[in-house]
């Protein structure tokens, strides 16, 4: 690589790297210019498309919204890597989502552009992904994103390198350059895309080797900040406690919620709130439930919550939960209805109840109306903008209330009750010049504006929702996901169950039912993640597993509901995850095994704007020891959360919904769970109690382990190596996943016929013992895990996974 070129490409770096500073300077972003419009860009005399691609075959919306681009997009998948591959060429890899705005901007701006999209064509094979759809992508890439340019956001934009790139066995898809959001042309230190494309081009063709060290480099640096060292260890209070302090420390005692100084975003995160109701529960303290109430109160009364259609946008773009940005996931809002619940059921005075049950009522009402799919499901998200305009939906000025409601009186209780007399409140940070206007909230609670007061408010929306009802409507991304649905499913029964009302439950139901009946993969408890039109796609997610369990049990719960098939239902699709997901040692894999198109296996922890799937498959297997008795959900859960006893240790509020699943665990006060949960790593190698049906000793001979298994007369083990392809052979691995620190000799099999098979097994019987050396020299922890399956004469048993401790 010339030094003109290795300048050239590290200045374009250097350049982004820059933007992301400036995009983290405040809200507001670098001014969107008015989209092309379709009928003078895409769309022929006769109105026909000019322009059709490989994502019109596709049922995501966000695909669909780019089908008619002018650039050659094609979807995540074999076809593309192909021709990636076969032109050699990289691979522009962008990814969003359909309500995300700027997302709509760089579409109109840079995507409609035929100049522009010429470019990308003959340079690149364009890639785009839902991430709804696939956030296993969108994580892996968001990381990669991260990493190289200290921030985060949608649209990504990657570029990754093709498959071949290091030869015939090379997967390629290594990140070698990432970004978000790009404008047309360079603005300030931003650049523009087509100046980004020719730099990239420029050299992937005459510097490839640096590239390709460079994707590299960050291929590794995203390994290892997804597969974290899964170390076994004790987990106690410790870890609960010093959670409760950094949220507290956190609370913002002017407006509620945690951490966004002056002008910064602030967000709902539910699960901050369950944590400290649950800990006031264990100790109710005025300071526990003042930063619970106040934020519950802020949040309610302010621009985030839809006072006219109810519902919650997706969050406040200040630090007053005055002014949202203006989209609607389903998941927020499902998420919210839980919360309330569990705050109406904690000790309230009548004035937070009523507004409480006011909120779960709105909330509830509001996706019954507005987001169920015929089915019986429930769509995803509404769109942020409406003209490309944000919020041009919602906003409202106070001529337009007074010509709206026609009793002048009214009227005027309308613009004290939605603080439209204080003054303008929203101006786009987009269209500097469009007129000022109000995002209505409730500057006062209702009970200061009198006895009436709720029964005024109920008439006002009446006829500001009759109007609003006629303007342009945000679009609606009418895709079901698994997950979100699970969230909402859990939301609408507990509204229902602590309000009394039959009917929302009875949609919960519904709800869960559409999925059994649509979306199932099987008959073993597989799922589908995502429907649209009644076509399924995309194998499960293990949060969507979870958090389908989670509305399961929800509904358990009301109790005169279902017969106990939800019950069932649960305990079925927790089976399958486990079988799918388990990782050895404990905790669970986001994705299946083996999917050739990631870059990495990720076990998630991060509690965010949704829990972890880890941390809800824990809360998930406490209920079910509540509800079933069955100890075996207990023992899961102690393996689960001691897997990640550093983690819990170290991260306190980045696991918050994990830290809670830990607090219940405590509070069901089993003394051996807790024994278990507390148990120090033993200081010489030995096996664990629980090894099931096989008795498992560990010795040393000299820096070898030797490993003794044995075996029930009535039983079998398939061998390393069995000879039927879904047979789970005896193996160990390494907890952490770096089994090159270990070689393994295993015993030969021996062949045996059995009435259940249909050709002679390789299996180990009795007593057979297995040798473990260490590669390295080192004296570092070292815990392995064995995995074996067993079987009788006429059927195997659900494998099995052993961690051992072989050096603490």
């Amino acid at each position: 690589m010339s030094k003109r070129s290795t300048l050239l490409f590290i200045s374009l770096f250097i350049c982004v790297a820059g933007m992301a500073v400036v995009w983290m300077k405040g809200p507001v972003m670098i001014q969107a210019t008015e989209p092309h419009p379709h009928h003078a860009t895409l769309v022929n005399a006769d109105g026909s498309w000019k322009y059709t691609n490989s994502l019109v075959t596709q049922t995501s919306p966000y695909l669909l919204q780019h089908a008619h681009n002018p650039v050659n997009w094609y979807p995540w998948g074999s076809e593309a890597f192909t021709k990636a591959r076969l032109e050699n060429k990289p691979i522009f890899l962008s990814i969003g989502y359909s309500t995300c705005y700027w997302c709509h901007v760089m579409e109109r701006q840079v995507f409609e552009s035929p100049a522009i999209a010429q470019q990308m064509n003959e340079h690149f094979v364009n890639v785009k992904v839902d991430r709804e759809e696939r956030p296993d992508v969108d994580d892996i890439y968001m990381t990669a994103t991260q990493l190289m340019t200290r921030h985060g956001g949608w649209p990504m934009s990657v570029f990754v390198t093709p498959p071949g790139t290091n030869g015939p066995d090379d997967p390629g898809l290594k990140p070698f350059f990432t970004g978000t959001y790009f404008p047309p042309e360079t603005t300030g230190q931003l650049p523009g895309f087509p100046q980004v494309l020719e730099s990239l081009h420029q050299a992937w063709t005459e510097s490839r080797d640096e590239v390709t060290e460079q994707a590299d480099r960050l291929t590794d640096a995203v390994r290892q900040t997804l597969t974290s060292r899964q170390t076994i260890g004790p987990v106690g209070i410790d870890s609960v406690q010093q959670t409760t302090d950094q949220l507290l420390a956190s609370y913002d005692q002017t407006h509620g919620g945690f951490g966004g100084g002056v002008g910064h975003p602030k967000f709902p995160q539910p699960t901050y709130l369950q944590f400290l109701l649950a800990i006031y529960e264990n100790n109710p303290t005025d300071s526990v439930w003042e930063a619970i109430a106040h934020t519950l109160d802020r949040m309610a009364r302010g621009g985030m919550f839809d006072q006219i259609g109810g519902g919650f946008h997706r969050y406040s773009t200040d630090e007053k939960w005055l002014v949202p940005h203006f989209e609607k996931m389903l998941y927020d809002n499902g998420q919210l209805l839980s919360l309330y619940v569990q705050a109406i059921e904690k000790q309230t005075n009548e004035n937070e109840h009523r507004l409480y049950d006011r909120i779960l009522r709105e909330t509830s009402d509001y996706v019954l109306r507005e987001m169920l799919d015929e089915t019986g499901a429930f769509w995803s998200a509404q769109d942020a903008e409406v003209n490309a305009r944000e919020g041009e939906n919602y906003i409202w000025t106070a001529d337009q209330i007074h010509a709206t409601i026609k009793d002048p009186i009214l009227a005027e209780f309308a613009t004290t009750l939605y603080g439209l007399d204080r003054g303008k409140n929203f101006q786009d940070p987009h269209h500097p010049l469009d007129e000022p206007v109000n995002v209505l909230y409730l500057p006062q609670p209702l009970h200061e504006l009198g006895d009436d007061a709720h029964s005024r408010r109920q008439q006002v929306n009446k006829e500001l929702k009759a109007v609003r009802d006629r303007r342009e409507q945000p679009g609606i991304d009418d895709k079901i996901l698994v997950a979100w649905n699970g969230l909402l499913i859990a939301g609408l029964a507990d509204a229902g169950r602590v309000l009394g009302e039959t009917r929302y439950i009875e949609a919960a139901a519904r709800a869960a039912d559409a999925i059994t009946q649509h979306m199932s993969a099987g008959g073993d408890g597989g799922l589908y993640r995502m429907m649209r039109d009644r076509q399924v796609r995309i194998p499960a997610f293990l949060e969507d597993y979870a958090f389908f369990c989670r509305g399961l049990l929800a509904l358990e719960r009301v109790g005169d509901i279902g017969g106990g098939r939800y019950l069932e239902q649960a305990q079925r699709h927790m089976a399958y995850a486990i079988q799918q997901f388990g990782a050895i040692g404990g905790g669970y894999y986001d994705t299946l095994e083996d999917q050739a198109d990631l870059l990495v296996r990720k076990r998630g922890h991060y509690d965010g704007a949704v829990p972890s799937g880890n941390s809800v498959m824990a809360h998930n297997l406490i209920e079910l020891y509540l509800l079933t008795g069955n100890r075996k959900y207990l023992h899961r859960t102690v393996d689960d959360l001691r897997s990640f006893a550093p983690l819990l240790a170290s991260q306190g509020n980045g696991m918050v919904h994990m830290q809670h699943a830990l607090l219940k665990m405590l509070d069901v006060a089993d003394p051996e769970a807790n024994a278990q949960l507390a148990a120090a790593v033993p200081a010489e190698a030995s096996s664990l109690p629980d090894s099931g049906p096989v008795k498992v000793t560990v010795d040393t001979e000299g820096d070898n382990f030797l490993l003794t298994l044995e075996i029930p007369d009535e039983l079998h083990l398939n061998s390393h190596t069995p000879s039927m392809d879904y047979l789970i052979g005896t193996q160990i691995s390494v907890i952490d996943g770096h089994d090159d620190t270990i070689a393994v000799t295993y015993p030969p099999g021996q062949m045996h016929r059995y009435p259940f098979a249909e050709q002679p097994l390789s299996v180990y019987e009795g007593t057979v013992q297995i040798r473990i050396s260490p590669t390295d020299t080192g004296d570092g922890p070292l815990q392995v895990a064995l995995r074996y399956q067993a079987c009788t004469e006429a059927q195997c048993l659900a494998p099995r996974d052993v961690p051992l401790v072989l050096r603490p």
